[in-house]
């Protein structure tokens, strides 16, 4: 999910300014008439979810981890 002038993982929450490896999934459900959704992940959410650029999720750290209340900060 977009934020004022970064990125939030889907899956876990946490921010990225740049972006720099993330990856976005389109997501409809065909039996819902909303539009689709993107949904953007940092890259060991990627890697786990999706098998995406492994070796890139093998070094990144998240640096800023969510905000309380925030989605994977439970």
């Amino acid at each position: 999910m977009p934020i004022g002038g970064g990125l939030r993982c889907a899956e876990c929450g946490c921010v990225s300014l740049d972006g720099r490896g993330w990856v976005g999934q389109t997501a409809f459900d065909p039996d819902d008439d909303a539009p689709p959704s993107a949904d953007i992940y940092c890259p060991p959410c990627a890697a786990s979810r999706f098998g995406y650029r492994p070796d890139v999720a093998e070094s990144y750290v998240c640096v800023w981890p969510p905000l309380p209340g925030e989605p994977g900060n439970n």
